[in-house]
């Protein structure tokens, strides 16, 4: 059992104390809509990113540049840190009061730490971004193809921990693959170098490292989690336990202004990269594009998003990714939707839709 999420309830409660103060106010008016005067400053509120700071998380920089957070009442600092299991682990102790994170590494730690831990308000991710990738030399084109091959993966990242499940679930024997678990700082390195055939990663990071190391996109073939049984989520935001019960006010305005980020950079993506090289002067603008439009293209603005919204909740689909999850995590008893989710705090569809 990993001991990353095993943490102490008396400090996870003494942490989220901290965050239960943050002030309480009306909500005021959001961005494109009339203005309600506020009879104080706006709520300070860190969040944490699931990842560092890049193009994968951008539009929330653009909400924090162009106003939509300030004019939700919201004075919001984002952090980046060093994936979702930071992220979560953040939020659950109360060192920030929200964050971003993949939905699985959530589902994880809810099975682990059920009382403390923080809870989804709202998918941002339609597609699970987990992949197979290999390269058009020596193409894996099904997941049958993997038997026999060398696959490079992590050991604490999500798709890693899924693979074995997701093979179980289409009749392969885990067994079967010649399976290296590597450094994912040196996994994509790996395949171009020819020493494993395939890696399992996140898409939006992954094929990136490649481009940036010379490759063209039609060098890369990809076989998605998604397309062999895993219909889930993947980043989405989440609230300290302790924030939700006592600021519901502040849950909902920052559900709303976290929406109209997402919409807002779906309609302004230049803008939205410039917020964020804003931020870190180092990031290559035109790399950074290229991930932030296939962010959004691929994994955000599916075709159940254009028609229903961001965060449209289907529970037969919960049920279905956690029965996944459970093996994939070895975990002895899985948490159920209500353990999970809260409903009360979803945008309206207004507010949600990004096309």
């Amino acid at each position: 059992m990993p001991s990353h999420f095993t943490h102490s309830r008396r400090d996870i409660l003494r942490a989220s104390a901290g965050v239960a103060g943050v002030g309480l106010c009306g909500l005021c008016g959001l961005f494109a809509a009339p203005r309600l005067a506020r009879a104080q400053a706006a709520d300070p509120v860190r969040f944490s990113l699931e990842f560092r700071i890049y193009g994968g998380n951008a539009p929330l920089f653009l909400g924090a540049e162009s106003g939509i957070f300030r004019e939700a009442g919201i004075n919001v600092t984002l952090d980046g840190s060093g994936g979702s299991v930071e992220s979560v682990t953040r939020v659950a102790t109360g060192t920030h009061a929200f964050g971003l994170a993949d939905l699985s590494t959530l589902v994880e730690f809810t099975a682990r730490n059920p009382k403390e831990a923080p809870k989804l308000i709202m998918t941002v991710f339609d597609r699970f971004p987990a992949v197979v990738l290999s390269l058009k030399r020596k193409p894996i084109k099904t997941l049958q193809d993997l038997v026999g091959v060398k696959v490079g993966t992590g050991s604490v990242d999500a798709g890693a921990k899924i693979f074995p499940a997701l093979l179980a679930l289409n009749k392969i024997d885990p067994k079967s693959i010649n399976r290296q678990t590597i450094d994912v700082k040196i996994r994509d390195t790996m395949l171009i170098k020819g020493e494993v055939d395939a890696v399992v990663g996140f898409d939006y990071t992954s094929i990136f490292n490649l481009i940036e190391a010379g490759l063209k996109l039609e060098d890369i073939t990809l076989l998605y989690f998604a397309d062999f049984g895993f219909d889930f989520w993947g980043n989405s935001l989440i609230v300290n336990p302790t924030v939700l019960e006592k600021n519901p006010d502040l849950v909902k305005r920052v559900a709303v202004a976290v929406a109209r980020s997402w919409g807002a950079a779906a309609k302004e993506r230049a803008a939205a990269i410039g917020a964020v090289t804003k931020r870190d002067g180092l990031l290559k603008a035109e790399t950074e594009r290229a991930r932030m439009d296939w962010v959004l293209d691929r994994l955000v603005l599916t075709p159940n998003v254009r028609q229903n919204g961001i965060g449209n909740m289907d529970a037969q689909r919960m049920e279905r990714g956690i029965n996944v999850l459970k093996e994939g995590f070895q975990l002895a008893s899985a948490p159920s939707l209500e353990q999970i989710y809260d409903s009360r705090f979803l945008p309206p569809v207004a507010d949600r839709k990004l096309a």
